[in-house]
């Protein structure tokens, strides 16, 4: 759900950091039904909704609120903003009157956040992902770019969504981006890169990965 806080703006939750109950905005349901709307417009079809999109990622806010008020009456613009400034996971950006996904794209985009400073990041994968990782390298199927964690920690989380057995992998970005993988930070816990060859790959044992971060965090996008 999405509330306002008089004094701090948009939250998610039924609290404020403050602890104020704040005015509820949106129920779990139209939060849902909302989000999957922006998700889809901005990082998978944005023709479809007849979505005017940049190369950098970037289409109108006031046409993306155009599209969301036709096809659910009780939306409006004003949701729409609190929807990105109340999201925990920093998953689009607001710039004027501009709106993007800040990754997760399917759609070719070039992104231009800032060149990532960690030397080393981690992917989660299940076994047999890991080992054909190591032949062929790290690529996404399915999106623009590669989504890195920034500790192992983080990464065998997210593996825990897909597998039983997770494995971790760790790339050498600095050497990476030496040999010129362009790799970007999104926020404090996603890197996102082009793809990695297998020489800057390799599976972590599993006495090098802590258990306990990201235990309580809910499924990742």
């Amino acid at each position: 759900m999405i509330k306002r806080c008089p004094q701090h703006g948009f939250f998610r939750g039924e609290h404020c950091e403050c602890g104020s109950a704040g005015q509820l905005l949106l129920d779990e349901a139209k939060t849902e039904q909302l989000g999957r709307l922006v998700a889809g417009g901005l990082r998978h079809f944005p023709d479809d909704l007849g979505l005017a999109m940049d190369s950098r990622g970037w289409v109108s806010l006031t046409r993306l609120a155009e599209v969301v008020m036709s096809r659910h009456r009780w939306a409006s613009k004003d949701l729409l903003i609190a929807l990105v400034q109340s999201d925990p996971k920093h998953r689009y950006e607001i710039s004027d009157d501009k709106i993007r996904a800040r990754y997760g794209h399917s759609v070719d985009v070039e992104l231009d956040h800032p060149m990532n400073m960690h030397p080393k990041l981690f992917y989660g994968a299940s076994e047999e992902e890991a080992d054909r990782i190591l032949e062929i390298g790290l690529k996404s199927a399915s999106q623009r770019y590669v989504h890195l964690s920034t500790t192992p920690e983080k990464a065998w989380h997210v593996a825990t969504f897909r597998t039983g057995n997770p494995r971790v992998i760790q790339a050498d970005a600095e050497a990476a981006q030496r040999e010129g993988v362009k790799m970007m930070i999104v926020n404090d816990d996603i890197v996102i890169s082009e793809m990695i060859p297998p020489i800057f790959l390799r599976i972590l044992s599993a006495k090098d990965i802590p258990k306990k971060e990201g235990s309580g965090e809910g499924r990742p996008d």
